[in-house]
């Protein structure tokens, strides 16, 4: 009975294996014949069953299926479900065929899923110039959802995302994107065209080789491009902050990828800025501090020092910051505009002191000493202006204020060449 049973099984396996090669045979002609919609309907009754079949007809399955959207979406029948589809099953078919370690249709497949992508890239580059950024974020991401191991799809997905203000799935995006470490670094080859003197860029490294070897091309080199891991982090905290209103998980992510990237100043600065946005400007300083000792010549956080130091009252500290970010760059126009105003602040301050004065002997003695101090103050002003309006020499507002110091100090000459200056620029 139990032999009975076994060999009665055996034949139902046997019958099923020969009635599922019919119906691909059967969805394989449809499709040659172009009939889309009955191979899509022989190849949807056998999604409960395939599985159960031999390797090579389970491959055959997801090729056909695969060919039938994509021949479908070709001809705009539901075209962003049918694309969808047809890379599903393709994905499905070379996981299985690496599996299986049978590459039959794994050859022909990835021209396919490339195409698909390059298309689906296409409407993406015409939506975007069309300023329709949530369609090109669409298709981008379908294009990625075909090729996901081509994390630059879903990048630019969120990129368009942020463009059209829908940072929920930006957000998601670029979780997405630092949960799998993405950078986005590539390296770059170059090598000197020999006849033309000039540097050119090499898709591949092979062929920028076989050039130089050529004798076409000298002086080889290659550059590392930019992780774009800070910006995408800077992006998930903006919107925790701004959109959802979560100071704490904006934190969290910094904090997440400055474990992955701990060299990164960009990131530092990024848990700064959130810092400073949560009122904390201690814990600011401390970071932008951190910052200088990994990056003793790093000009911004000198800057934002300053800038800290000045708002916390703390003159002297602010002026040595300032003054460190014009030695290190001495073209840096805001620092040399902060530190002049912390002058003027100061000198402003004494004239409140001058004008609480009354009209005995001692308070005019008082008078002349703060005068002497609000000169003095006005000249240190005056100086770092004058050092700095050579860099940018049509910058209106530090020419104003030059004429306005040259005007209560007397620099008549100086004063004639700067209004001369300002209405050469059409002010006043």
């Amino acid at each position: 009975m139990k032999k009975t049973i076994l060999i009665f099984s055996a034949l139902l396996i046997t019958a099923f294996s020969f009635a599922q090669k019919k119906e691909l045979r059967a969805a394989e002609k449809a499709l040659k014949k172009e009939n889309l919609a009955e191979a899509k309907t022989i190849l949807e009754g056998l999604s409960g069953t395939i599985q159960s079949a031999d390797a090579k007809y389970i491959a055959k399955y997801y090729f056909l299926t695969g060919r039938t959207y994509q021949n479908m979406a070709d001809k705009g029948m539901d075209t962003n479900a049918s694309l969808k589809m047809a890379g599903e099953a393709y994905n499905k078919l070379l996981a299985f065929e690496k599996e299986q370690r049978d590459l039959t249709y794994t050859k022909e497949v990835k021209p396919s899923l490339q195409t698909m992508v390059s298309k689906l890239v296409d409407k993406a580059i015409n939506a975007q110039n069309a300023k329709e950024n949530a369609k090109a974020s669409d298709f981008l991401h379908m294009a990625y959802t075909l090729q996901p191991e081509n994390k630059d799809l879903l990048y630019f997905a969120a990129s368009n995302s942020i463009s059209a203000k829908d940072y929920d799935t930006a957000l998601a995006y670029y979780e997405e994107l630092k949960d799998a470490q993405y950078t986005g670094e590539q390296t770059k080859y170059f090598a000197i065209n020999v006849a033309t003197g000039k540097k050119e860029s090499f898709t591949d490294k092979n062929i920028r080789d076989l050039s130089v070897r050529s004798k076409s091309h000298s002086n080889p080199t290659q550059e590392k491009t930019k992780s774009r891991l800070p910006e995408i982090v800077k992006n998930i905290s903006w919107i925790y902050t701004n959109h959802v209103g979560d100071n704490d998980k904006a934190l969290a992510a910094v904090e997440e990828a400055i474990k992955i990237s701990p060299d990164d100043p960009s990131l530092l600065l990024t848990k700064g800025n959130l810092y400073y946005k949560m009122g904390d400007t201690a814990k600011f300083k401390e970071i932008m501090q951190e910052i200088i000792t990994k990056n003793p010549n790093d000009v911004d956080s000198y800057y934002n020092i300053g800038v800290i130091s000045a708002e916390n009252g703390d003159v002297e500290e602010a002026r040595a910051a300032y003054r460190k970010v014009l030695e290190l760059d001495p073209g840096y126009v805001n620092a040399a505009v902060n530190l002049s105003k912390t002058y003027l602040d100061e000198a402003s301050e004494v004239v409140d002191k001058m004008n609480q004065l009354g009209n005995s002997s001692a308070d005019n003695k008082k008078f002349g000493e703060y005068q002497e101090e609000q000169i003095a103050l006005y000249k240190e002003s005056l100086k770092v202006l004058e050092g700095i309006i050579e860099t940018v020499p049509e910058d209106v507002g530090i020419l104003k204020q030059l004429k306005g110091l040259y005007s209560f100090l007397g620099e008549d000459e100086k004063y004639k060449k700067v209004k001369a200056k300002l209405a050469e620029l059409g002010e006043q």
